[in-house]
């Protein structure tokens, strides 16, 4: 019998674990794609407009293909601990030459602030913040954020937010085993994460921002964000 698979325990500073992760991820392609058109198209910004953001946890550098494709002028700082990530989006970004700049920096403390050269005009993050497991901390980065963006500037998080009552995690799983029904196949994460959504909303004010929502929820995963000081919004190109 052929011996299963080897999974490394999560640990984002153990390069096995990291490239066992990127071995996974194209078989969550339809969830992860649609989650990146989500979180792009929120982004309030015209196709042709100059403008700079930050990817903040970029991973590999798979939303930034989608960012960099539609804005044709954006600038993209990508911010992730580890080396073999940065590495990657280079690698999987390389067509986009002179608009890319990978940044390699932890999370955990503010200290990443420093590596930074500049303020954004847009930040963005993927089902990465949730990885530092303590709300204090997770507050602590909205306020990080807030202070790196410029005035009107716009943070959209996509993330794991934790259900509302312990009591809706069998009717996600449910729903998903339906077809039909559209959610995501993959109905995981979440129950552990630091906050639910309202809690995450409430963290963004705190941090400064305004004009905060949620545009899209299923379940245990969530797309919300807010403004820095002025809301301008283009029109539809």
């Amino acid at each position: 019998m052929e011996a299963p698979p080897r999974r490394y325990r999560e640990n984002w500073a153990d390069e096995n674990y990291v490239q066992d992760w990127l071995d996974r991820q194209p078989e969550r392609a339809e969830e992860r794609e649609r989650h990146f058109k989500l979180i792009r198209s929120v982004v309030p910004r015209r196709p042709d407009e100059s403008f700079s953001y930050i990817n903040v946890g970029a991973g590999d550098g798979w939303l930034d293909g989608f960012m960099l494709s539609r804005f044709s002028n954006a600038r993209a700082t990508l911010l992730d601990s580890s080396p073999l990530m940065g590495k990657k989006s280079l690698e999987r970004l390389a067509q986009y030459k002179g608009r890319v700049t990978t940044v390699t920096a932890d999370l955990a403390t503010s200290d990443w602030r420093n590596e930074l050269g500049s303020s954004f005009d847009v930040a963005v993050s993927s089902i990465a913040i949730h990885n530092l497991r303590d709300p204090r901390r997770i507050r602590e980065i909205y306020t990080e954020v807030f202070s790196i963006l410029n005035d009107g500037g716009f943070f959209a998080n996509f993330d794991y937010v934790r259900p509302t009552s312990p009591a809706l995690r069998p009717l996600a799983v449910l729903a998903g085993s339906d077809p039909e029904g559209g959610y995501t196949q993959r109905i995981s994460g979440g129950q552990n994460s630091p906050g639910t959504i309202e809690e995450q909303l409430i963290w963004m004010r705190e941090a400064g921002f305004t004009a905060v929502d949620c545009y899209w929820k299923e379940f245990h995963a969530s797309l919300f964000g807010g403004f820095k000081g002025t809301v301008n919004i283009p029109e539809p190109a």
